[in-house]
């Protein structure tokens, strides 16, 4: 195409047609590459729909296998949770009376239990004796 040593038989009209028909075969090539790589996309793109379609509906079925127990956990956690809560009353009531255990509340705080823990009087207050701790 830019041979400097083009032959003296070819016209400036010749060299002209040959490049017009090279670049006719470039577009050519081009224009299949681009539909080769259309219909690849399709395929690749389908092919995914696909997957997610497959994922979505075993999810579905998983989900409506799991709705039963999910509901008996619900269940058991509604009728645990008066009893915990019970249980937590019990020890910030426990708090007020125990300084010491007091302390271990204010190292975990409970909910309810950040105002007992602070209003229970100090240790030294309450008993004359250090208390020791048990073995």
């Amino acid at each position: 195409m830019s041979d400097p040593n083009l032959s003296s038989s070819q016209t400036p009209s010749a060299a002209n047609s040959s490049e017009l028909a090279e670049l006719k075969e470039l577009c050519a090539d081009l224009r299949w590459q681009t539909h080769t790589l259309r219909i690849a996309l399709l395929i690749v793109a389908s092919a995914l729909s696909a997957f997610f379609w497959l994922e979505v509906r075993r999810s579905g079925q998983t989900l409506t296998l799991l709705r039963p127990q999910a509901a008996q956990i619900v269940e058991a956690t509604k009728m645990q949770d008066p009893i915990a809560n019970r249980f937590l009353g019990q020890l910030v009531e426990f708090a007020k009376t125990h300084p010491d255990f007091a302390a271990i509340l204010k190292k975990y705080p409970i909910q309810g239990s950040s105002a007992p823990a602070q209003s229970a009087p100090p240790a030294a207050a309450t008993s004359a004796a250090p208390a020791t701790p048990r073995r």
